[in-house]
């Protein structure tokens, strides 16, 4: 499967995000015919497990990847007793309109490294998921590329049993989950169960940056999404994206950016 990604060849469409918490027990069958799409699963926290029709089971879990083939057919359960995902739907054709086979059966593809590529890519789809723009619909080709790469980029094959979790995982993932909230630095500490001295000098270490810095990234992230819809104003972004100060929000989203937010709003196309 991964030289297939790596294909020159590869075109991607029809993009659809799907997030949610599922209970354990909850079941999905593809149906007769099977999916209608490719999919690419990845667990924030729990876990499922996939049955296809030659009885092959594949569990997914936390932080893990997981790609689910167009056409297959199986029944999936939910066992954990909350299980937050995400899932990218899409089709995979060739330059000349083929559908591409990237895998005949349910595959692992990787477990999240102590950088968290591709958390940092799936928070980046749900923050412009429902959006029908077309900046959204580019950025979400974007994001897919990004994260086919990153599957294969991290070399990290689940079945192999590498990919430990780093020791601030769990406060990490508090960040992402929670990044339009105000919470104190203690609060990510609490949760990755180290000081809160140690907290910043780990996350400093693996991200170049302060954990408020990469909160305020996120909430960049989501402005940019917000000014390219073209529904809201400067200063709505601002407030949606968690911002309370208008001047520094324009000043820090300059800096990320390169472009002011009234650029980026300003550069928006007749047609959206």
């Amino acid at each position: 499967m991964m030289d297939s990604l790596l294909s020159e060849n590869l075109c991607v469409g029809n993009i659809a995000v799907m997030s949610g918490i599922r209970p354990a027990g909850r079941t999905v069958n593809s149906g007769a015919d099977g999916r209608k799409s490719n999919g690419l699963l990845y667990i924030w926290s729990g876990a499922a497990s996939f049955r296809d029709e030659h009885a092959r089971t594949v569990t997914v879990t936390d932080r893990e990847l997981l790609f689910l083939p167009k056409h297959k057919k199986y029944r999936m359960e939910y066992t954990a007793p909350a299980t937050t995902f995400v899932l990218v739907n899409f089709d995979a054709f060739s330059k000349s309109g083929d559908d591409l086979i990237l895998s005949d059966d349910i595959a692992l593809l990787a477990k999240d490294d102590e950088f968290n590529r591709i958390a940092r890519i799936m928070t980046g789809f749900e923050l412009c998921g429902a959006s029908k723009s077309v900046s959204s619909a580019l950025r979400k080709k974007e994001l897919l590329y990004k994260l086919l790469g990153a599957a294969y980029a991290s070399g990290m094959s689940v079945e192999a049993g590498s990919g430990k979790p780093s020791q601030i995982f769990e406060g990490v993932r508090l960040l992402v989950e929670t990044y339009l909230e105000n919470l104190p630095i203690s609060r990510y500490a609490e949760a990755s169960h180290i000081s809160i001295n140690s907290f910043r000098s780990l996350f400093h270490k693996q991200y170049g940056m302060t954990p408020l810095q990469y909160r305020n990234h996120l909430r960049i992230e989501r402005a940019r999404e917000l000014l390219s819809d073209g529904s809201y104003t400067v200063i709505e972004t601002a407030y949606a994206s968690g911002f309370e100060n208008i001047g520094y929000f324009c000043r820090f989203y300059k800096r990320v950016t390169g472009e002011t937010p009234s650029q980026t709003k300003n550069k928006r196309t007749p047609s959206e």
